[in-house]
């Protein structure tokens, strides 16, 4: 087993791990803890499906859309959560709706690329969240609230990697391989970084941690 396949299925292990220790919380924790457990459900599903498609040799690049736009929807209503600011949250929801009539109209108009990585349903999902993330980070940094920051900023690098890589999906080059190695680093970094954050901030509910 080569060196990437190693850090791959390393990072399938944590998150698979991350998956039972977000559910063993799930009850004592807040609605934004709850999406966010879904989120890592949702990933698990994906990627167990796109292995075992890979395993076949089928084409699993379809699985691609639903990855987007589900990351989209369902961290798009993490961060509708966890802003406090009511023009924050104004601007997540509007945003959510007018960019989910967009992809329902992109898909229509461009149905040849179901097996086919789509650029712009790739911008349009990732960008959004990107300012997101970034507007999070700067308003939690002086906090003493430190609840999902190191989720935050491993999923910001991650993301920033995988928008790249996956708009040159279509391409062939050695910078997209590089840019492979380097997005399964980030990958397990960024599940490595949502286990701090379990281990350091949900572990135990408030009144457990006041005791």
């Amino acid at each position: 087993m080569n060196t990437l396949k190693i850090i791959i299925y390393t990072g399938y292990f944590i998150l698979f791990v991350n998956n039972l220790l977000y559910f063993k919380s799930y009850r004592k924790n807040s609605i934004a803890f709850k999406i966010l457990s879904f989120y890592l459900l949702f990933g698990l599903i994906i990627q167990f499906n796109s292995h075992y498609l890979s395993s076949l040799r089928e084409n699993n690049l379809f699985l691609s859309h639903f990855f987007f736009i589900g990351q989209f929807l369902v961290l798009s209503i993490f961060y509708l959560k966890t802003f406090t600011s009511k023009v924050l949250k104004k601007t997540v929801f509007y945003g959510l709706i007018l960019i989910v009539l967009i992809l329902i109209i992109n898909i229509f108009y461009t149905q040849e690329y179901f097996y086919k990585w789509n650029v712009f349903e790739i911008l349009l999902t990732s960008i959004p969240l990107l300012i997101y993330s970034f507007v999070f980070f700067i308003r939690n940094i002086d906090s003493t609230n430190k609840n999902f920051i190191f989720f935050n900023s491993g999923f910001f690098l991650y993301l920033i990697c995988s928008t790249l890589l996956f708009s040159a999906g279509n391409l062939k080059s050695e910078i997209k391989n590089a840019l492979w190695y380097f997005n399964a680093i980030l990958y397990l970094a960024f599940q490595v970084l949502i286990f701090v954050d379990w281990y350091k901030n949900f572990r135990k509910n408030k009144s457990e941690i006041l005791k």
